[in-house]
């Protein structure tokens, strides 16, 4: 982690001058060392424009803020991202819990569920917890006018690809997700 991280420093001044965010899966070693760990707090400190993203297969992850090791990210950085919801391995508590700044669905999820007539209403139920629905998956104009139309904030997918770190210098302008 401390790599990517010192990685991502380099490219500080790219986010920054395009108004990016690049999300960092951490899983529950990562979230432990990231608490544990006074360097990595303070580097992250230095990138305003990181977010630690949680898979939602995280330990314990339904127990919200009742987990001492969420809880501790929350106080300490206050900058987590839900991943995969709607995979089916977490409860709704983890959502409702008001701990992500931002949850991304799962693609499978999202795709067998975008042109169901309730999609709207699951969307609407979300953004109660959180403003930034993600949605990966994404492949065609009708879907972006129905995520439109549900006030979506961000898509990945065949419109904007996730975009590593080694390709950044060479695709300016789009959104950054470090898996």
């Amino acid at each position: 982690m401390l790599n990517q991280l010192l990685i991502i420093e380099e490219y500080a001044d790219y986010f920054r001058q395009h108004g990016l965010l690049c999300s960092v899966a951490i899983d529950f070693q990562l979230a432990r060392a990231v608490t544990e760990s006074s360097f990595i707090q303070q580097i992250l400190s230095q990138l305003p424009f990181v977010r630690l993203k949680l898979s939602e297969d995280f330990p314990n992850l339904h127990d919200g803020m009742n987990n001492p090791l969420l809880r501790t990210l929350i106080e300490q950085l206050n900058i987590i991202w839900l991943d995969d919801l709607g995979a089916g391995d977490a409860n709704l508590n983890a959502l409702q819990s008001n701990m992500f700044e931002a949850v991304k669905l799962d693609r499978q999820f999202y795709l067998e569920n975008v042109d169901k007539p309730f999609f709207t209403v699951l969307i609407n139920h979300i953004r109660q917890y959180t403003n930034r629905v993600i949605v990966e998956g994404v492949a065609g104009d009708g879907q972006l006018d129905t995520l439109r139309h549900s006030k979506i904030w961000g898509v990945q997918g065949y419109f904007s690809p996730e975009l590593t770190l080694e390709n950044l210098e060479y695709n300016d302008g789009q959104r950054c997700e470090n898996q």
